[in-house]
Protein backbone atom coordinates (compact mmCIF):
# COMPACT_ATOMS: atom_id res chain seq x y z
CA UNK A 1 0.00 0.00 0.00
CA UNK A 2 1.79 3.29 -1.01
CA UNK A 3 2.23 5.70 2.05
CA UNK A 4 0.28 8.80 2.09
CA UNK A 5 1.67 12.21 1.95
CA UNK A 6 1.15 14.67 4.55
CA UNK A 7 -0.17 17.99 3.01
CA UNK A 8 0.08 21.36 4.92
CA UNK A 9 -3.22 23.33 5.29
CA UNK A 10 -2.57 27.08 6.55
CA UNK A 11 -4.80 28.54 9.03
CA UNK A 12 -6.82 30.54 7.12
CA UNK A 13 -6.45 33.41 9.91
CA UNK A 14 -3.14 33.49 11.54
CA UNK A 15 -2.28 34.54 15.13
CA UNK A 16 -0.14 33.83 18.27
CA UNK A 17 -2.34 30.31 18.68
CA UNK A 18 -2.27 29.27 15.06
CA UNK A 19 1.92 30.43 15.05
CA UNK A 20 2.41 28.07 18.25
CA UNK A 21 0.52 25.06 16.89
CA UNK A 22 2.35 25.15 13.15
CA UNK A 23 0.00 26.46 11.26
CA UNK A 24 1.85 29.37 9.53
CA UNK A 25 3.21 28.52 6.73
CA UNK A 26 7.12 27.52 7.11
CA UNK A 27 8.88 29.86 5.15
CA UNK A 28 7.35 32.34 6.56
CA UNK A 29 8.00 30.92 10.42
CA UNK A 30 11.45 30.44 9.47
CA UNK A 31 13.11 33.33 7.95
CA UNK A 32 10.01 36.05 8.95
CA UNK A 33 9.44 35.22 12.43
CA UNK A 34 12.08 33.22 13.29
CA UNK A 35 15.33 34.68 12.05
CA UNK A 36 13.90 38.29 11.32
CA UNK A 37 11.97 38.28 14.09
CA UNK A 38 15.53 37.30 16.78
CA UNK A 39 17.82 39.91 14.30
CA UNK A 40 15.41 42.40 15.41
CA UNK A 41 15.09 42.01 18.86
CA UNK A 42 18.60 41.89 19.14
CA UNK A 43 18.71 45.25 17.46
CA UNK A 44 16.25 46.37 20.13
CA UNK A 45 18.74 44.86 22.88
CA UNK A 46 21.31 46.84 21.36
CA UNK A 47 19.66 50.50 20.63
CA UNK A 48 18.89 50.62 24.68
CA UNK A 49 21.25 52.23 26.87
CA UNK A 50 23.42 50.42 29.56
CA UNK A 51 22.98 49.36 32.58
CA UNK A 52 18.82 49.33 32.47
CA UNK A 53 17.08 48.98 35.98
CA UNK A 54 17.12 45.28 37.33
CA UNK A 55 13.42 45.04 38.07
CA UNK A 56 13.22 45.92 34.31
CA UNK A 57 16.53 44.21 32.47
CA UNK A 58 14.22 41.28 34.96
CA UNK A 59 11.11 42.23 32.91
CA UNK A 60 12.59 42.52 29.16
CA UNK A 61 15.17 39.57 29.70
CA UNK A 62 11.71 37.05 30.79
CA UNK A 63 9.57 38.77 27.77
CA UNK A 64 12.69 37.80 25.62
CA UNK A 65 13.34 34.45 26.17
CA UNK A 66 8.90 33.59 26.02
CA UNK A 67 9.16 35.43 22.34
CA UNK A 68 12.17 32.94 21.52
CA UNK A 69 10.47 29.75 22.85
CA UNK A 70 7.56 30.59 20.89
CA UNK A 71 9.02 32.11 17.65
CA UNK A 72 11.10 28.07 18.24
CA UNK A 73 8.45 26.48 18.52
CA UNK A 74 6.27 27.49 16.57
CA UNK A 75 8.75 27.23 13.29
CA UNK A 76 9.60 23.82 14.43
CA UNK A 77 6.04 22.92 14.15
CA UNK A 78 5.64 24.41 10.99
CA UNK A 79 8.44 22.41 9.71
CA UNK A 80 7.16 19.13 11.15
CA UNK A 81 3.63 19.66 9.42
CA UNK A 82 4.83 20.96 5.96
CA UNK A 83 7.39 18.66 4.73
CA UNK A 84 6.82 14.64 4.15
CA UNK A 85 9.28 13.05 6.53
CA UNK A 86 10.04 11.08 3.11
CA UNK A 87 9.61 12.65 0.80
CA UNK A 88 11.36 15.89 1.52
CA UNK A 89 13.58 14.40 4.50
CA UNK A 90 16.23 16.51 3.20
CA UNK A 91 14.29 19.63 3.46
CA UNK A 92 13.00 18.98 6.60
CA UNK A 93 16.71 18.04 8.28
CA UNK A 94 18.05 21.28 6.41
CA UNK A 95 15.19 23.57 8.48
CA UNK A 96 15.44 22.33 11.90
CA UNK A 97 18.99 22.85 11.61
CA UNK A 98 18.15 26.18 11.03
CA UNK A 99 16.03 26.11 13.73
CA UNK A 100 18.57 24.61 16.17
CA UNK A 101 21.53 26.89 15.38
CA UNK A 102 18.92 30.13 15.91
CA UNK A 103 18.05 28.29 19.26
CA UNK A 104 22.08 28.40 19.87
CA UNK A 105 22.26 31.93 19.17
CA UNK A 106 19.51 32.92 21.05
CA UNK A 107 20.80 31.28 24.23
CA UNK A 108 24.64 32.68 23.79
CA UNK A 109 22.91 36.29 22.89
CA UNK A 110 21.30 36.09 26.59
CA UNK A 111 24.09 35.02 28.09
CA UNK A 112 25.73 37.79 26.68
CA UNK A 113 23.28 40.11 27.51
CA UNK A 114 22.88 38.90 31.51
CA UNK A 115 26.47 39.20 31.43
CA UNK A 116 26.84 42.65 30.66
CA UNK A 117 24.34 43.94 32.89
CA UNK A 118 25.48 41.96 35.60
CA UNK A 119 28.97 43.85 34.67
CA UNK A 120 27.76 47.05 34.55
CA UNK A 121 25.88 47.29 38.33
CA UNK A 122 28.63 45.58 39.59
CA UNK A 123 30.72 48.06 42.02
CA UNK A 124 33.60 49.04 40.37
CA UNK A 125 36.82 48.19 43.21
CA UNK A 126 39.00 51.61 43.84
CA UNK A 127 42.19 50.04 44.03
CA UNK A 128 44.11 53.13 45.13
CA UNK A 129 46.81 54.96 42.91
CA UNK A 130 49.45 53.18 40.86
CA UNK A 131 52.83 52.53 42.66
CA UNK A 132 55.88 54.13 41.26
CA UNK A 133 57.82 51.95 38.53
CA UNK A 134 60.56 50.45 40.30
CA UNK A 135 63.60 48.80 39.14
CA UNK A 136 66.91 48.63 40.99
CA UNK A 137 66.29 50.37 43.81
CA UNK A 138 65.28 53.19 41.64
CA UNK A 139 62.18 54.84 41.62
CA UNK A 140 60.71 56.18 37.94
CA UNK A 141 58.54 59.93 38.55
CA UNK A 142 57.89 60.82 34.99
CA UNK A 143 55.42 63.20 34.08
CA UNK A 144 53.79 66.80 35.39
CA UNK A 145 54.24 67.44 38.64
CA UNK A 146 50.91 67.17 40.73
CA UNK A 147 49.00 65.69 43.88
CA UNK A 148 48.17 62.91 41.62
CA UNK A 149 52.00 61.83 41.19
CA UNK A 150 52.28 62.75 44.95
CA UNK A 151 50.00 60.09 45.76
CA UNK A 152 51.71 57.31 43.40
CA UNK A 153 54.96 58.19 45.36
CA UNK A 154 53.32 58.05 48.60
CA UNK A 155 51.74 54.21 47.53
CA UNK A 156 55.58 52.76 46.51
CA UNK A 157 56.74 50.79 49.12
CA UNK A 158 59.95 52.64 50.68
CA UNK A 159 61.66 49.02 51.20
CA UNK A 160 64.70 48.64 48.25
CA UNK A 161 64.28 52.08 47.56
CA UNK A 162 67.19 54.44 47.59
CA UNK A 163 67.24 56.56 44.52
CA UNK A 164 64.41 58.43 42.92
CA UNK A 165 65.07 59.45 38.76
CA UNK A 166 63.05 62.42 37.74
CA UNK A 167 62.11 62.82 34.06
CA UNK A 168 59.11 65.83 34.24
CA UNK A 169 58.47 69.30 32.44
CA UNK A 170 57.33 70.60 35.82
CA UNK A 171 54.13 71.45 37.28
CA UNK A 172 52.23 72.86 40.19
CA UNK A 173 55.17 73.84 43.11
CA UNK A 174 53.01 73.16 45.86
CA UNK A 175 53.00 69.88 45.05
CA UNK A 176 56.78 69.72 44.30
CA UNK A 177 57.39 71.06 47.60
CA UNK A 178 55.36 68.24 49.03
CA UNK A 179 57.34 65.50 47.18
CA UNK A 180 60.53 67.50 48.07
CA UNK A 181 59.75 66.91 51.49
CA UNK A 182 58.97 63.14 51.22
CA UNK A 183 62.23 62.41 49.70
CA UNK A 184 64.18 64.53 52.42
CA UNK A 185 62.64 62.35 55.17
CA UNK A 186 63.57 59.12 53.42
CA UNK A 187 66.61 60.18 52.89
CA UNK A 188 67.00 59.22 48.87
CA UNK A 189 69.05 60.33 46.43
CA UNK A 190 67.85 62.01 43.35
CA UNK A 191 68.88 61.65 39.47
CA UNK A 192 67.82 63.15 36.24
CA UNK A 193 68.61 61.07 33.09
CA UNK A 194 66.49 63.03 31.20
CA UNK A 195 65.01 66.49 32.15
CA UNK A 196 64.33 67.70 35.05
CA UNK A 197 62.60 71.74 34.69
CA UNK A 198 60.66 73.99 36.51
CA UNK A 199 59.11 72.98 39.78
CA UNK A 200 60.65 69.29 39.38
CA UNK A 201 63.99 70.93 40.08
CA UNK A 202 62.08 71.48 44.18
CA UNK A 203 62.20 68.01 44.08
CA UNK A 204 65.85 66.96 42.84
CA UNK A 205 67.34 69.42 45.50
CA UNK A 206 66.22 67.39 48.39
CA UNK A 207 67.88 64.38 47.58
CA UNK A 208 71.13 63.62 49.58
CA UNK A 209 72.85 63.06 46.76
CA UNK A 210 72.57 64.30 43.23
CA UNK A 211 73.70 63.07 40.08
CA UNK A 212 72.99 64.84 36.28
CA UNK A 213 73.24 61.94 33.46
CA UNK A 214 75.19 62.12 30.30
CA UNK A 215 72.06 63.32 28.35
CA UNK A 216 70.33 64.90 31.58
CA UNK A 217 69.53 68.95 31.82
CA UNK A 218 68.16 70.41 34.78
CA UNK A 219 66.14 73.74 33.93
CA UNK A 220 65.02 76.99 36.39
CA UNK A 221 63.00 79.88 35.82
CA UNK A 222 60.86 81.95 37.53
CA UNK A 223 57.26 81.58 39.27
CA UNK A 224 54.02 82.28 37.59
CA UNK A 225 51.12 81.26 39.93
CA UNK A 226 48.34 83.11 37.87
CA UNK A 227 46.25 79.65 37.53
CA UNK A 228 45.96 79.10 41.15
CA UNK A 229 42.36 80.09 42.16
CA UNK A 230 43.24 82.29 44.99
CA UNK A 231 45.86 85.17 44.89
CA UNK A 232 49.45 84.42 45.33
CA UNK A 233 52.04 86.23 46.27
CA UNK A 234 54.63 85.02 43.70
CA UNK A 235 58.17 87.01 45.48
CA UNK A 236 56.73 85.00 48.83
CA UNK A 237 56.48 82.15 47.01
CA UNK A 238 59.75 82.34 45.37
CA UNK A 239 61.81 83.71 48.40
CA UNK A 240 60.74 80.46 50.02
CA UNK A 241 62.04 78.14 47.41
CA UNK A 242 65.54 80.42 47.92
CA UNK A 243 65.87 79.94 51.42
CA UNK A 244 65.14 75.58 50.39
CA UNK A 245 67.78 75.88 47.89
CA UNK A 246 70.22 77.63 50.34
CA UNK A 247 69.94 75.04 53.11
CA UNK A 248 70.31 72.64 50.13
CA UNK A 249 74.05 74.11 49.46
CA UNK A 250 72.86 76.08 46.18
CA UNK A 251 74.83 79.56 45.80
CA UNK A 252 72.63 82.60 46.46
CA UNK A 253 74.27 84.06 43.19
CA UNK A 254 72.71 80.62 40.98
CA UNK A 255 69.39 80.87 42.80
CA UNK A 256 69.31 84.73 41.74
CA UNK A 257 69.87 83.75 38.47
CA UNK A 258 67.52 81.04 38.18
CA UNK A 259 64.60 82.68 39.63
CA UNK A 260 65.39 86.58 37.82
CA UNK A 261 64.53 83.75 34.39
CA UNK A 262 60.94 84.73 33.19
CA UNK A 263 58.77 81.97 33.18
CA UNK A 264 58.03 82.05 29.62
CA UNK A 265 61.76 81.20 29.10
CA UNK A 266 63.97 78.16 30.52
CA UNK A 267 67.68 78.19 31.96
CA UNK A 268 69.44 75.34 31.19
CA UNK A 269 72.77 75.77 32.96
CA UNK A 270 75.80 73.11 32.04
CA UNK A 271 76.93 70.54 34.31
CA UNK A 272 80.13 73.37 35.60
CA UNK A 273 77.92 75.84 36.28
CA UNK A 274 75.72 73.32 38.87
CA UNK A 275 78.65 71.75 40.37
CA UNK A 276 80.50 74.66 41.22
CA UNK A 277 76.93 76.45 42.45
CA UNK A 278 76.40 73.31 44.56
CA UNK A 279 73.46 71.80 42.65
CA UNK A 280 74.93 68.21 42.35
CA UNK A 281 75.83 66.78 45.23
CA UNK A 282 77.96 63.54 44.97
Amino acid sequence: MARATRIFQPASHWGLGSYWQGECPPWIALVVVLIGGRLAVAELWHALSSPLSTPLFALLFLADMTLALWQLVGAWRSLSHWIDAQAQGHVLLAGRVAVVAVAVVTVAHALDQAARQTTALAPIAYAGPQPLEVRNGVAYLTGDIGYDLLARFEATPATGVSAVDLDSAGGQVFAARALAQRVLARGLSTQVTKRCYSACTLIFMAGAHRDLGPEGTLGFHGYSLKAYPLPIDVAKEEAIDRAFLRDRGVTASFSTRAFATPHRDIWRPDREVLAAAGVLRD
